[in-house]
């Protein structure tokens, strides 16, 4: 690093040592075995870890600034009443689908389902109830196949659970891991078995390294390049302890969970790895997949228990222009996203409903006179 003036301010800004800060990003002392070694990076798995630090401190700053908010709203006579707003990114499907493109159609994929279930399901089982003469219309869009597919752990492990395992393996690579993908989902069953379901969603991607995927919105192809990279714990102890200990105590509170991580001495180098594993420390090893699903469960859950609104939003045209609405693009939209089956579902049914008391104060001003 010939010019250290842009690391100056990095540290000024986040109250860290220049030397200690450096030190962590381009020689880390990595546990080798039983020993602790200096790592020389290149400059390239530099600037991955800047980058990683960089998505580590926004998710972390965004974390805690839900936190306070809430923690200011919070009033103990109203904790089970709150209203929510989530607004998610699109489905994606571009000429290049990697490992974001998956964890953003999988939820995507989570919220289609979530969206189905209160729009199809739901409601013609009120009709059901209502004891209203109903033909139930199964609009084909079960979800569940693909969902496995992606998160399934157990004797058929879906891709998220297998990339976790290949990321601790010594000697996997993302080749490997593509194969083993294949060799799970594409492969024939054994006999007497069924083939899972989820086996009908995938396929081997014929001419570059990687699979398809058959999700609600169409076929995506993810190419898995540098996916057991993208999936690591990002950050290396190293650097989580000097963030730990920054003199900016905001920033020393985002990380305070690897505070107690093991210190490499080199008086101690022994003494430390005996009798305390790595995996102890509270900053423990978790991939980005294993985080990404925690978070998407949590959400889920609380989406279970609200009552839910949906307001889709449609792109007119793929040029952000004023005035232009591409026919065939909005279509599609609306075809995978469910609001034709809405709106057939709407025309079948009955998409007002009001009860009784609010229908009588409503109208009894046209039948005067009828108690």
């Amino acid at each position: 690093m010939p010019d250290p003036s842009q690391a100056e301010r990095v540290c000024h800004l986040l109250g860290l040592p220049l030397s200690e800060f450096t030190k962590a990003v381009l020689r880390p002392r990595v546990l080798a075995g039983r020993e602790w070694v200096t790592q020389a990076r290149t400059r390239q798995q530099a600037l991955d870890e800047l980058s990683a630090l960089c998505k580590t401190l926004y998710e972390k700053s965004f974390g805690m600034l839900v936190d306070r908010i809430n923690r200011a709203l919070d009033r103990p006579s109203s904790k089970s009443t709150f209203i929510g707003v989530l607004d998610i990114a699109g489905f994606e499907i571009f000429d290049i689908n990697g490992y974001e493109q998956l964890l953003i159609n999988y939820t995507n994929e989570k919220l289609q389902q979530f969206f189905n279930h209160h729009m199809f399901v739901l409601e013609q089982e009120e009709y059901a109830r209502e004891g209203i003469e109903w033909d139930y219309v199964n609009f084909g869009l079960d979800l569940q196949p693909t969902i496995d597919l992606i998160e399934t752990s157990g004797a058929t492990i879906g891709v998220l659970s297998l990339l976790d395992e290949e990321c601790i393996m010594p000697k996997a690579t993302d080749r490997t891991f593509t194969n083993k993908l294949h060799a799970i989902w594409s492969g024939e069953p054994s006999t007497g078995e069924e083939a899972h379901p989820g086996t009908f969603k995938y396929e081997p991607a014929r001419f570059e390294q990687g699979f398809i995927v058959h999700h609600y919105a169409g076929r995506v192809e993810y190419r898995t390049d540098g996916w057991l990279e993208k999936n690591k714990d990002p950050l290396n102890d190293n650097l989580t302890r000097v963030l730990a200990a920054a003199s900016e105590r905001y920033i020393a509170s985002l990380f305070a969970e690897y505070s107690d991580a093991p210190l490499p001495s080199s008086n101690a180098l022994h003494a430390m790895t005996i009798g305390k594993k790595r995996g102890q420390k509270k900053g423990a090893f978790r991939t980005v997949g294993q985080r990404h699903k925690e978070q998407l469960a949590s959400l889920m859950g609380q989406l279970q228990s609200t009552q839910p609104h949906f307001v889709r939003c449609i792109v007119p045209n793929t040029h952000k222009k004023p005035g232009r609405v591409d026919v065939p693009l909005v279509l599609d939209q609306l075809r995978c996203n469910g609001v034709l089956e809405g709106i057939r579902i709407a025309r079948l049914g009955y998409p007002n409903r009001l009860p009784f008391v609010e229908f009588r104060q409503r109208y009894e001003v046209l039948t005067p006179g009828i108690i």
